[in-house]
């Protein structure tokens, strides 16, 4: 796999704002400004609540197949990789890192066998689009920490996205969660949300490249950044 020198496009993209002329231009800028090779087309389906077990894709703002493909297109138009990334977020506002159910499905209480079963579908839609349009890498997953330690469900899913999708698969896991998941070999890339302090940047990679050994697998940040103290005088 060739170096990954990457930039986010799309995100968090409303349906009607992709395939207009200023999403080109978005797209034509990223590209000639950043000297970038990869691109993760990023968008969203959207579940209520975090404890909702429906997770909706094909309607509301959500952006639409057409757009999709469009800006699949484009990027591969511009020479760029792409790895196609659906995210799951919450209506009300609450970060996906905590849907979370009880461990023991539970009668009368949302479980993760239904969340689960919304979630392979909302995935394995977007792994079949994927592979249609010969996408480099898809992303199962992005920053599900509560989910992190549904191994099972998580090493099903992965078999099923192979089965209908032949390139590169990989898993977005959050700050901090490198050495928690405890399924990477099922993936052919481990890639995580780097977000961390300036001043712990260099312990960080440390502790990641840890990680990396153990699994003996390729590793980029799927998104980065940095966390900084501002000073009022």
């Amino acid at each position: 796999m060739k170096f990954i020198k990457g930039m986010t496009w799309g995100w968090v993209g409303i349906r009607g704002q992709w395939a207009t002329d200023e999403a080109k231009h978005s797209m034509k800028e990223m590209k000639e400004r950043l000297a970038i090779n990869w691109t993760a087309i990023a968008f969203q389906g959207l579940q209520e609540t975090a404890q909702s077990t429906e997770i909706k894709y094909k309607e509301g703002n959500v952006v639409s197949d057409d757009e999709i493909y469009w800006a699949i297109n484009d990027a591969k138009q511009l020479g760029l990789s792409v790895c196609l990334k659906p995210v799951v977020n919450c209506t009300d506002g609450t970060w996906r890192a905590h849907i979370n159910f009880f461990d023991l499905d539970v009668p009368c209480e949302p479980k993760w066998s239904d969340w689960f079963t919304s979630y392979e579908e909302f995935i394995l839609y977007y792994a079949k689009i994927a592979e249609e349009t010969g996408c480099e890498m898809f992303c199962i997953g992005c920053e599900m920490v509560q989910s992190d330690r549904r191994e099972h469900q998580w090493r099903e899913l992965i078999r099923k996205v192979r089965e209908v999708y032949s390139g590169i698969v990989t898993y977005n896991c959050d700050k901090y969660q490198e050495g928690q998941v405890k399924w990477w070999d099922a993936v052919d890339v481990i890639s995580s949300s780097g977000y961390y302090p300036i001043d712990s940047w260099d312990e960080q990679i440390k502790r990641i490249r840890k990680v990396v050994n153990k699994w003996n697998k390729p590793f980029f940040f799927m998104e980065a950044g940095v966390q900084v103290a501002l000073v009022h005088q």
